[in-house]
């Protein structure tokens, strides 16, 4: 049987809304009467045979029965969130990383910002927030934000597999495409998964939220980016450009984590990877163009 580590990537959401999409079950009640996660991880992966199948099953569950809804800024438990029957990304994730762990699945947690459309309203939120609370509030502005989600870790095949109980995504190809992805983006939520444009900051945490143990953002922005592309965008004339500000600003945010550094500092290098990520799309469809 296929062993599994998972690892949860944590985040704030922002203070827009999105219509819902593709959540076909969430107006079933769940009854949390006499909850055991455990049981009930177990009731919902009955027919699974191997750790990867109940992972998957699981994330369907989860994505399926809770409402994405933005922040409110306060913290609920698993019992609670079901009992909403919503929650924003940081509650997903909590839910199915505390039905894995009830099945003996280990755990550890992520950080991600990412390149989102224009929202001007939402950096002046961020900048009161941050003069009251502090450089870890600069994680979103008017054209970033964080978010969580969780990378289960294949022992058989020595892979990390990301997962997105936000989204609905699992597997490398499917959270590079939907992510990432220069096509229609296949999510439960596409509205979601179309307005954060691209990461560009992804982190293993260590015990503490604000410690960021490992930097990800090349692996997932870079190496898979363009494996996924069959090795195309590495020839494209912007690819340079885009691992370049993905070294950049994954640098920065990780300070930002920390709460060392404020990373609307770096507004304008945002912005400029939107320009890159557009020209990069335009280069590879037009190479695809002249193929045909």
């Amino acid at each position: 049987m296929k062993k599994l580590l998972v690892l949860l990537f944590l985040v704030a959401q922002p203070f827009f809304a999105f219509a819902q999409s593709g959540r076909a079950n969430i107006s079933e009640k769940i009854d949390t009467t006499n909850l055991n996660l455990k049981t009930l991880g177990e009731q919902i992966t009955a027919t699974d045979d191997t750790d990867y199948k109940k992972a998957s099953t699981l994330l369907s569950w989860v994505s399926n029965r809770l409402e994405w809804v933005a922040t409110d800024y306060k913290r609920r438990t698993v019992k609670e969130i079901l009992e909403r029957g919503a929650g924003n990304c940081y509650d997903l994730a909590q839910v199915y990383v505390e039905i894995v762990k009830a099945m003996d699945i280990k755990t550890r947690s992520i950080a991600e910002v990412n390149l989102s459309r224009l929202h001007p309203e939402r950096q002046g939120q961020a900048e009161q927030l941050v003069k009251e609370k502090g450089a870890r509030y600069s994680l979103f502005g008017a054209r970033h934000n964080d978010h969580r989600w969780l990378e289960v870790y294949d022992d058989t095949s020595g892979k990390w597999l990301p997962v997105d109980p936000t989204m609905n995504v699992i597997g490398v190809e499917q959270w590079v495409k939907a992510r990432l992805g220069f096509g229609k983006r296949i999510t439960i939520d596409p509205a979601i998964s179309d307005d954060m444009i691209a990461p560009f900051a992804v982190f293993v945490t260590g015990a503490r939220s604000d410690s960021m143990v490992d930097n990800r953002s090349m692996y997932y922005m870079v190496e898979q980016f363009d494996r996924v592309y069959n090795n195309e965008l590495s020839k494209l004339p912007s690819w340079s450009k885009w691992v370049a500000s993905i070294a950049l600003l994954s640098e920065h945010a990780k300070l930002a984590f920390e709460g060392r550094e404020n990373l609307h500092l770096y507004t304008t290098q945002i912005a400029e990877l939107d320009t890159i990520y557009q020209d990069l799309k335009n280069e590879y469809l037009k190479s695809q163009e002249k193929r045909k």
